[in-house]
């Protein structure tokens, strides 16, 4: 067993393992924990917020449907016939007092936590009760005067029944035109709410309004002490931006406070939760956690051993073979982790040698039109068919020659280079518009294979073939013909285009869409003098049709069989700006003569001169003329 683990641990790859597992082992562990610690601690405060936050929403929620009932009850009040026959008495009318009586009872009788219903006649001073005449007409009175004088309609007051006290928040809508009031009495029970009862004992919220006032009497019991009033609104004025709910973690006070305010009322229902809660929840759960650390520490040690063991035979297989392949037998073995890295990126650089080779083989042949052999999987097939798919294609054909004599051995090395430095030349230049890809097709010929979007070859090529050329002949000293094949649809007819590529270039002419250019100095200034051309057309084209919606450089572009960024490019490098600009220009030029010549509308106007929205051409006449159109048509005339 010694000589064994001693001819083992001589494995320098296998003592570097054996540390880095054991190493990683105490990390992942040590991470494990920390993380299970944390998920723990997070789970715990998380879910104890949640559940807060949805009572107060729930709270929030059912004071919301109170409001919206009272809001109800009052539109059913203020419209009913018989109050309408109350207030507008000057003198008592005991009928009218009666029936609204009767009416009032009805609809208390309706809503469980109305605990009253005062209509009021400031005109003749006379107050109808719901619960009837308990002898606090006058308070009543009393207490809507006063609450109208300081322009407030929610308040809070005790209420007596039976001789019984009731805290009560009233609600009060003003008839001004009748000069009377409503008043609803809401049971103040129904704004306070229990929270966690089973974990703390008897926490009540805190209702307070925007000033930071208590709204019900049990919380101007709670704080009615002024420091802990000015605490509550001193936190709502800092995050007056948080919207309808928030959280504050007073860490000072080793405290969380819970904010939601009512959406109708504009109250703040708040919360608070002391640290000391998360503590005792903490201590709860510690022998589970530690229980759960122990079980994580045996899993990952078992886990090591059973590593060590699997790992053994096959790694030292696997040096032995690295060391035998890279020829080093009689090496000691000192190193084995750099016999592995040698022999790992001999076969990385092995997988790309094979992988450019396929793909060149693959666009060799589909130039030339011959089958891919049989030892390239299907596979491999598939997916270099959907890299080079397209919409057309066409192949240009390049010919090098040496502007000096070479002997058949110097010519055969030198073309070889040549090619390789014309492809990289070419996938450069032509790349930067098109895209295309270069391939050496021997002897002294580069194939160029456009992928186009449209059947239309940009005539920028020429330009490009003619930044290729010069510099070869200033480079490399070689001269260099090219020709155009015909743009066909389909990777299987792409041979054809590579036969006619081929045809032209026995010509020894460079062909173009519809007409053979001659590569030479004039190529710059027939294509200027041609771009001119092209635009005065598009010009005479836009005059004609400016007032077509759907004119757009894509629309001209499909009209004159080019594509839309090199026509782009051809009018702004004649024009000086680009081609959308033109439009929206010219047209709002066309309407300023509208507008001075007719009485036509603005909303005319912009259909008549092609703007489907009125509002953004009057926007864009403003913003290009100093002055709306109507303006404009009032100081010109």
């Amino acid at each position: 067993m010694r000589k064994f683990l001693k001819r083992l641990l001589s494995y320098s790859i296998y003592r570097k393992t054996l540390l880095a597992y054991s190493i990683s082992i105490l990390v992942l562990t040590t991470v494990i924990l920390i993380s299970l610690y944390g998920v723990f601690i997070v789970s715990i405060k998380q879910n104890q917020i949640d559940s807060t936050q949805q009572l107060l929403s729930q709270l929030v929620s059912e004071v919301d449907n109170i409001k919206a009932d009272v809001d109800n009850v009052m539109s059913v009040i203020t419209s009913d016939s018989t109050t309408l026959k109350f207030v507008q008495d000057s003198k008592e009318n005991k009928m009218n007092n009666y029936y609204l009586f009767l009416q009032l009872q009805e609809i208390k009788s309706a809503y469980s936590y109305i605990e009253n219903i005062t209509v009021i006649n400031f005109n003749n001073g006379k107050c109808i009760e719901a619960i009837g005449n308990n002898g606090s007409g006058a308070d009543n009175i009393s207490f809507a005067s006063s609450m109208l004088e300081e322009q407030r309609f929610i308040g809070v007051r005790v209420i007596r029944q039976s001789q019984k006290a009731i805290n009560v928040v009233s609600f009060l809508q003003y008839l001004p035109y009748y000069n009377a009031v409503v008043i609803e009495d809401v049971k103040a029970d129904l704004f306070q709410y229990s929270i966690n009862e089973n974990h703390r004992e008897g926490r009540k919220v805190f209702v307070i309004d925007t000033n930071g006032n208590a709204v019900t009497e049990n919380t101007l019991q709670v704080i009615g002490e002024e420091p802990l009033s000015r605490y509550f609104y001193s936190i709502i004025k800092k995050h007056e931006d948080a919207g309808m709910s928030f959280i504050y973690d007073d860490k000072d006070a080793r405290q969380l406070v819970f904010f939601s305010k009512t959406d109708e009322l504009g109250w703040w229902f708040i919360d608070l939760q002391d640290y000391s809660y998360f503590n005792s929840r903490f201590r709860s759960i510690s022998s589970v956690f530690i229980g759960i650390a122990l079980a994580l520490v045996l899993l990952c040690s078992l886990l090591s051993v059973i590593f060590n063991k699997k790992i053994r035979k096959p790694l030292v297989k696997l040096v032995e073979q690295s060391r035998n392949l890279l020829g080093y037998e009689d090496n000691p073995p000192t190193d084995e982790l750099k016999y592995l890295d040698t022999a790992l990126a001999r076969g990385k650089h092995e997988m790309y040698l094979r992988e450019k080779y396929i793909r060149t083989l693959y666009l060799h042949n589909l130039m030339i039109g011959e089958q891919m052999p049989l030892f390239v999987p299907q596979k491999d097939l598939s997916s270099m068919e959907k890299y080079y798919s397209a919409n057309f294609f066409c192949i240009m054909l390049l010919r090098i020659q040496h502007l000096d004599q070479l002997d058949e051995v110097t010519r055969e090395e030198e073309y070889k280079l040549y090619r390789y430095a014309i492809g990289n030349l070419s996938d450069e230049i032509f790349g930067s518009g098109f895209r295309c890809k270069s391939v050496d097709m021997g002897e002294n010929l580069v194939g160029v294979l456009f992928f186009l979007e449209e059947m239309a070859m940009a005539e920028e090529y020429v330009l490009f073939f003619k930044q290729l050329k010069d510099f070869a002949e200033r480079t490399f000293h070689i001269t260099i013909s090219g020709s155009l094949g015909q743009i066909v649809s389909q990777q299987k007819d792409i041979n054809i285009s590579y036969q006619k590529a081929r045809q032209y270039l026995e010509m020894n002419q460079l062909i173009s869409r519809e007409e053979l250019i001659d590569s030479n100095n004039q190529i710059s200034i027939n294509y200027q003098e041609k771009n001119k051309k092209l635009v005065d057309s598009i010009i005479e084209y836009t005059e004609y049709n400016f007032n077509n919606p759907d004119l757009s450089l894509k629309n001209i572009s499909q009209i004159f069989g080019l594509s839309t960024t090199y026509l782009g490019k051809i009018f702004k490098s004649i024009q000086g700006e680009a081609y959308s600009t033109y439009v929206t220009n010219y047209r709002l030029e066309r309407s300023k003569v509208v507008l001075l010549q007719t009485a036509k509308t603005v909303n005319e106007i912009a259909a008549e001169i092609g703007f489907t929205n009125s509002t953004y051409f009057a926007t864009l006449f403003k913003n290009t003329y100093g002055m709306t159109p109507t303006a404009f048509r009032s100081r010109n005339n």
